[in-house]
């Protein structure tokens, strides 16, 4: 997959539930001190990556789709995603302090999914849940994150969508 046919493959506006709009950026992301975190989200180990990044209109939800390339790396990437909820179970990182759990529930949908759940000790952080699946060597992360609690359901709706959408376009 090309960075063009990654970038086609991202969801859109349309794409998603009502009330979402498309921000600006979602370009490079900032590693955050999780190691197995990191690899998905950094473009170290890929050969093509694009993301794009939602925010709903009435309420706090934020989401962020990211298509990364990983030949070679994608099995071995999500394995370390999963064990992120035992190896930063609690780490600092970008001025904060986080905490890791497992995202328990998710169905299959990929060769591989990893869920996980992060935490800020902030009192105005947004908790965020991440999702990684992986489809051959091509892995697809969402986060979803929210004041308050995360919507899993919005989670789950979003993941399913993204890869339906990767698995049509490659």
């Amino acid at each position: 997959m090309t960075q063009q046919q990654a970038a086609k493959a991202l969801l859109t506006q349309a794409e998603l539930p009502l009330g979402f709009e498309q921000q600006d950026g979602g370009g490079d992301a900032a590693a955050i001190g999780c190691a197995g975190i990191d690899r998905l989200y950094l473009s170290q180990d890929t050969t093509a990556r694009a993301s794009v990044s939602f925010g709903h209109t009435l309420s706090s939800a934020f989401v962020n789709e990211t298509i990364a390339v990983q030949p070679g790396k994608a099995t071995v990437n999500v394995d370390g995603f999963r064990r992120a909820a035992q190896d930063c179970r609690a780490f600092s990182g970008s001025g904060q302090q986080y905490q890791v759990t497992p995202l328990t529930g998710l169905p299959a949908y990929g060769d591989a999914t990893a869920g996980l759940r992060i935490t800020s000790r902030l009192r105005e952080a947004r908790p965020v849940e991440l999702v990684a699946v992986r489809i051959g060597d091509t892995v697809v992360l969402v986060a979803n994150a929210e004041a308050g609690a995360v919507d899993t359901e919005l989670t789950r709706t979003i993941v399913a969508r993204a890869v339906q959408k990767l698995r049509k376009s490659g």
